[in-house]
């Protein structure tokens, strides 16, 4: 139970982070679709997991992948809707 708390709480923390953040939004900038969310949550897991590893010596590369994964789609998720939200009151804006 206890290891179980510690993931939940570390993929939060991770999901917190605004570098990889900007990155999906970025990202899904490019190309919305819903299809995309899923890939870009990868491709920024991934960002993620570089440049963790190569900043942080003690830590090898792979080591929390499927967290920061897991973490990165979520702010995937949240960035798609961030991004459809202010694109559909651009274009009701321009309705009017």
């Amino acid at each position: 139970m206890t290891t179980l708390l510690i993931i939940l709480v570390t993929i939060a923390v991770m999901a917190a982070d605004p570098i990889i953040f900007v990155i999906v939004l970025v990202l899904n900038f490019l190309l919305l679709n819903k299809k995309t969310i899923l890939l870009y949550g990868v491709l920024g897991g991934l960002i993620a997991e570089v440049i963790s590893s190569s900043l942080n010596y003690g830590q090898d590369f792979g080591d929390k992948i499927l967290l920061r994964i897991i973490a990165a789609t979520i702010q995937s998720i949240i960035a798609y809707y961030i991004i459809k939200y202010f694109k559909n009151r651009k274009n009701t804006k321009k309705n009017k």
